[in-house]
């Protein structure tokens, strides 16, 4: 499979740099303070939050996460999904904002345990994956997508990969092994937002992406509506939870997921897509259906991270 040659350059030297910035002692924020917590908290998420409103949002969400605890939080965006899910496991992350799948495989790898997911309810705390096309294509239908080019997110992406794969292994009746084959060409992007752009450039026949990823770039103006249109959609998906590592002392965890289920700061809940919205706790078991989904592919999770 292809893959965009600059972004991985990226994330290797970008996870490089924080592994060196932070050292080879396990405690890598530079020790603990008097109450066993680390004097930093590292706060990971995922790349595709870029855009200038969500960026605020989670520079604004760390300043107030770091004046409540009283320690310094930092934030760090990783150039790729698996740069944040290997970050947390070399303990240079406390805390990250996983998409669906790619919290599974952090708690493989990184033991790491869900808190809250941003929602305006418990019911309204999913999403879909879209398979779109740009809006002149002729295509109009799955089937009409054989021998054209399909582009993914990242191999760790729930909405941009996992889920679309299902899409078209259950509404295609084709296997896994045979989704490369079905296409003229499959591609990682590296963000909803890159395939979302590619698509309403015309650079791409379909992509897989997140429905509210595309909203996000729509609201923000990154593209209209008018670029693309839906040919798919999944079936409803867990949102993606904000999660630590779980060897965080516990009265740290109890003080961040206090912060985290009483936070009120109408200015990040607005910048960060729906100002009703609030931090709704979950648990690992709001995520089985994505454990039976990567399950259904037959592939593990390194499979699916080195495609």
């Amino acid at each position: 499979m292809k893959k965009i040659k600059l972004l991985s350059l990226l994330s290797v030297i970008g996870l490089a740099l924080l592994l060196a910035g932070c050292g080879n002692d396990a405690n890598a924020s530079g020790g603990e303070n008097e109450n066993g917590w680390p004097e930093k908290i590292r706060y990971g998420v995922l790349p595709g939050e870029e855009d200038s409103e969500l960026s605020r949002a989670h520079e604004l969400f760390v300043k107030d996460m770091s004046e409540e605890l009283g320690i310094e939080v930092e934030l760090f965006q990783g150039e790729d999904y698996n740069a944040v899910i290997e970050a947390m496991r070399s303990k240079k992350l406390e805390l990250a904002s996983f998409g669906p799948f790619s919290y599974i495989i952090a708690q493989e790898r990184s033991n790491a345990v869900p808190i809250a997911v941003r929602a305006i309810s418990e019911e309204d705390a999913t999403y879909n994956s879209w398979i779109v096309v740009p809006d002149e294509s002729d295509v109009q239908s799955l089937e009409e997508l054989e021998g054209k080019s399909i582009l993914f997110a990242d191999p760790a992406s729930t909405s941009g990969h996992l889920f679309p794969r299902g899409i078209f292994i259950e509404e295609l009746g084709i296997t896994n092994d045979e989704v490369e084959s079905y296409f003229s060409s499959v591609s990682f992007s590296g963000s909803h937002d890159n395939s979302i752009l590619a698509i309403a450039a015309g650079d791409a026949d379909a992509a897989g992406v997140c429905s509210t990823c595309v909203e996000r770039a729509v609201k923000g103006g990154l593209v209209s509506e008018s670029d693309f249109r839906i040919i798919a959609e999944s079936d409803p998906i867990p949102s993606s939870p904000i999660s630590y590592r779980g060897d965080l002392p516990e009265d740290l965890v109890e003080a961040i997921k206090e912060f985290i289920y009483n936070y009120d700061n109408e200015e990040f809940f607005e910048q960060a897509g729906d100002k009703d919205s609030r931090y709704i706790p979950v648990d690992e078991s709001n995520y089985e259906i994505i454990r039976k989904t990567a399950e259904s592919l037959n592939m593990s999770p390194e499979e699916l991270l080195s495609q």
